[in-house]
């Protein structure tokens, strides 16, 4: 089978729907999220109805949880937190309940989803180094760990003690060993942060235990057009030009 996996979709329908659409025409019909639907965008409820007309889950992200638990709004800068009650306006009862129902993890067979780290105390710590992605692993006897957080697409490999760290900035496609264990961050469809403005998710073949890395450009204009009407900070309007 073969999933897409995606993180950090921020309420950008316009490059949700690039992507969606995508996939569709592959014939996928899978669809897992890393989280943080919500955050930062203008269209936090249409993007979760739009995932939920497929075979759709997802886990919790730090800005999930945010929506429905506002003590969170202290671990986030100014313009994060407008842009959260921004989004409170535009969704209705119905998605904070969905919200609200999101687990921090989701297993497979062979691989574990989550929105950063593993490590209970510390769900939302970034796992982009490697004492945090050793840390991750140690708390799961799962082959594969799904994430995002980041915002950067990267892979994270562990053989026989040797750590290494694999760039898919420009995309990959990689064959992944049994030999080995992985934490694959697939980067965010919504709001890249690695010096490009592209989408970035991860298509996963379990069965022939391939990776893909996916970039594909998109409107941002058009969203960025939506969050000045909106009202969100210009730092979040400019950044998504620029994958910064």
């Amino acid at each position: 089978m073969i999933y897409a996996i995606f993180s950090d979709i921020h309420g950008n329908l316009e490059a949700l729907t690039v992507a969606i659409n995508y996939i569709v025409d592959l014939g996928i019909t899978d669809i897992i999220c890393c989280g943080d639907i919500t955050g930062y965008g203008p269209n936090p409820q249409e993007c979760i109805q739009f995932l939920q007309r497929y075979s759709f889950v997802s886990v919790a992200g730090n800005h999930d949880r945010a929506i429905v638990k506002d003590s969170l709004g202290i671990y986030f800068n100014e313009d994060a937190v407008i842009a959260l009650n921004i989004q409170k306006l535009n969704l209705n009862k119905k998605e904070i309940e969905y919200i609200k129902k999101l687990p921090k993890k989701i297993k497979y067979s062979n691989f574990v989803v989550t929105h950063s780290s593993l490590d209970p105390k510390t769900p939302y710590r970034y796992v982009i180094d490697e004492n945090s992605a050793r840390n991750t692993l140690a708390k799961t006897r799962k082959q594969i760990v799904f994430n995002g957080h980041s915002h950067i697409p990267t892979i994270f490999k562990l053989t026989d003690n040797r750590f290494e760290t694999i760039s898919a900035k420009d995309g990959l496609d990689m064959d992944l060993s049994d030999q080995s264990r992985y934490i694959i961050n697939v980067g965010s469809v919504g709001q890249p942060r690695d010096g490009s403005p592209e989408i970035s998710f991860g298509l996963y073949d379990n069965i022939s235990n391939i990776i893909r890395i996916v970039r594909l450009p998109y409107d941002f204009a058009k969203t960025q057009e939506k969050m000045k009407q909106m009202g969100f900070p210009e730092f979040l309007v400019y950044r998504i030009g620029f994958g910064v």
